[in-house]
Protein backbone atom coordinates (compact mmCIF):
# COMPACT_ATOMS: atom_id res chain seq x y z
CA UNK A 1 0.00 0.00 0.00
CA UNK A 2 2.94 2.17 0.62
CA UNK A 3 4.29 1.84 -2.45
CA UNK A 4 0.50 2.81 -4.17
CA UNK A 5 0.41 6.22 -2.20
CA UNK A 6 4.44 6.38 -2.82
CA UNK A 7 3.25 7.08 -6.40
CA UNK A 8 0.35 8.93 -6.73
CA UNK A 9 2.62 11.24 -4.32
CA UNK A 10 5.49 11.75 -6.63
CA UNK A 11 2.85 12.27 -10.08
CA UNK A 12 0.88 14.88 -7.51
CA UNK A 13 4.03 16.63 -6.65
CA UNK A 14 5.45 15.88 -10.73
CA UNK A 15 2.06 18.02 -11.84
CA UNK A 16 2.50 20.91 -9.13
CA UNK A 17 6.25 21.47 -10.41
CA UNK A 18 4.80 21.43 -14.33
CA UNK A 19 1.54 23.17 -13.49
CA UNK A 20 2.00 25.38 -16.64
CA UNK A 21 2.59 22.40 -19.19
CA UNK A 22 -0.74 20.67 -17.18
CA UNK A 23 -2.74 23.28 -17.61
CA UNK A 24 -1.67 24.28 -21.20
CA UNK A 25 -2.17 20.65 -22.46
CA UNK A 26 -5.36 20.57 -20.81
CA UNK A 27 -6.43 23.82 -22.44
CA UNK A 28 -4.92 23.01 -26.13
CA UNK A 29 -7.12 19.62 -25.60
CA UNK A 30 -9.99 21.15 -25.11
CA UNK A 31 -9.37 23.76 -27.68
CA UNK A 32 -9.03 20.81 -30.27
CA UNK A 33 -12.72 19.15 -28.47
CA UNK A 34 -14.25 22.25 -29.19
CA UNK A 35 -13.19 22.86 -32.96
CA UNK A 36 -13.77 19.14 -33.83
CA UNK A 37 -17.19 19.10 -32.18
CA UNK A 38 -18.26 21.77 -34.51
CA UNK A 39 -17.94 19.31 -37.54
CA UNK A 40 -21.11 17.33 -37.20
CA UNK A 41 -20.25 15.16 -40.21
CA UNK A 42 -17.02 13.98 -38.72
CA UNK A 43 -17.18 9.46 -37.97
CA UNK A 44 -15.61 9.41 -34.81
CA UNK A 45 -15.64 5.63 -34.62
CA UNK A 46 -12.61 5.67 -37.54
CA UNK A 47 -10.60 8.41 -34.69
CA UNK A 48 -11.30 6.41 -31.97
CA UNK A 49 -10.14 3.03 -33.85
CA UNK A 50 -6.93 5.51 -34.97
CA UNK A 51 -6.23 6.24 -32.14
CA UNK A 52 -6.72 2.65 -30.06
CA UNK A 53 -4.07 1.38 -32.50
CA UNK A 54 -1.52 4.12 -32.52
CA UNK A 55 -2.22 4.44 -28.65
CA UNK A 56 -1.52 0.70 -28.38
CA UNK A 57 1.87 0.94 -30.35
CA UNK A 58 2.89 4.02 -28.87
CA UNK A 59 2.57 2.06 -25.39
CA UNK A 60 4.62 -0.75 -26.48
CA UNK A 61 7.34 1.94 -27.91
CA UNK A 62 7.04 3.42 -24.51
CA UNK A 63 7.34 0.76 -21.95
CA UNK A 64 10.99 0.28 -23.76
CA UNK A 65 11.66 3.43 -23.78
CA UNK A 66 10.59 4.54 -19.88
CA UNK A 67 13.50 2.32 -17.58
CA UNK A 68 15.82 4.18 -19.70
CA UNK A 69 14.22 7.93 -19.11
CA UNK A 70 14.44 7.26 -16.06
CA UNK A 71 17.91 6.26 -16.18
CA UNK A 72 17.32 2.66 -15.11
CA UNK A 73 17.50 -0.49 -17.26
CA UNK A 74 15.02 -3.04 -16.96
CA UNK A 75 17.49 -5.22 -15.01
CA UNK A 76 16.37 -2.90 -11.74
CA UNK A 77 12.83 -3.54 -12.26
CA UNK A 78 12.48 -6.25 -10.00
CA UNK A 79 9.15 -7.01 -8.32
CA UNK A 80 5.37 -6.77 -9.53
CA UNK A 81 5.32 -3.52 -8.53
CA UNK A 82 8.11 -1.97 -10.60
CA UNK A 83 6.71 -3.52 -13.65
CA UNK A 84 3.08 -1.78 -12.97
CA UNK A 85 4.54 1.38 -12.79
CA UNK A 86 6.55 1.30 -16.12
CA UNK A 87 2.95 -0.81 -17.24
CA UNK A 88 1.09 2.53 -16.01
CA UNK A 89 3.59 5.01 -16.92
CA UNK A 90 4.02 4.30 -20.02
CA UNK A 91 0.61 3.66 -20.13
CA UNK A 92 -1.05 7.95 -19.05
CA UNK A 93 1.58 8.57 -22.09
CA UNK A 94 0.16 6.56 -24.25
CA UNK A 95 -3.16 7.64 -23.43
CA UNK A 96 -2.22 11.15 -23.96
CA UNK A 97 -1.34 10.98 -27.02
CA UNK A 98 -4.02 9.05 -27.96
CA UNK A 99 -6.24 11.90 -26.89
CA UNK A 100 -4.54 13.94 -29.36
CA UNK A 101 -4.66 11.40 -32.29
CA UNK A 102 -7.94 10.95 -32.33
CA UNK A 103 -9.34 14.58 -33.04
CA UNK A 104 -6.23 15.66 -35.36
CA UNK A 105 -7.27 12.73 -37.32
CA UNK A 106 -10.34 13.34 -37.63
CA UNK A 107 -9.33 16.98 -38.98
CA UNK A 108 -6.75 15.61 -41.12
CA UNK A 109 -8.74 13.05 -42.67
CA UNK A 110 -11.04 14.79 -44.52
Amino acid sequence: MYEIWLIINVFYELALANLGLVLSTIVVWLILMLVTQFKKELPWGKGVKTASAIGLVAWVIFFVMVPGLSKSSFASVNSVIDWLVVAGVSGAFAGLLALFVGPIYLLVKR
